[in-house]
Parts: C-alpha cells; structure tokens; sequence
C-alpha cells in the first residue's frame, strides 16, 4: 500500500515508485539457501532503477512480471 500512496503523492513529479522482488537470493540473511546469486538478484531492482521516463508508477513487479495489487 505504500507503493500505491506514494506514486500517488508524487504523480505529477518525475519520481517513480515501484515495489521490485527479485526474489530468494543467496545471502548471509538466509543462510545461502536462495535461489538467486546477488548478481542474479540485483538484475530486477537495478534495470527498474534504470528505466527512464515514461515508467508506469506504482506497480508491483516479481521476477520480471507485474503482480495485480
């Protein structure tokens, strides 16, 4: 919900705000038990980062898919 209130709040600014899970990844967190290595993990979240102008705001997106909220 906070994804949703503030791409609200700044709709008519430049920021974009999005809710990225890559996923499980490898990490002292979970005990390397992920699915991911952080290079893997960080692809999601960095190339959304990266987007530009035009990005819809707003979304949720997991493993490179939008999730209906």
């Amino acid at each position: 919900m906070m994804t949703v209130q503030l791409a609200e709040e700044l709709r008519d600014t430049s920021i974009v705000v999005n809710a990225v899970c890559p996923g499980c990844v490898k990490t002292e967190l979970n005990g390397h038990s992920g699915n991911l290595t952080p290079a893997e993990g960080a692809r999601l979240p960095v190339g959304y980062a990266l987007l530009g102008e035009g990005v819809v705001s707003g979304r949720f997106v997991e493993a490179g898919a939008e999730v209906p909220w």
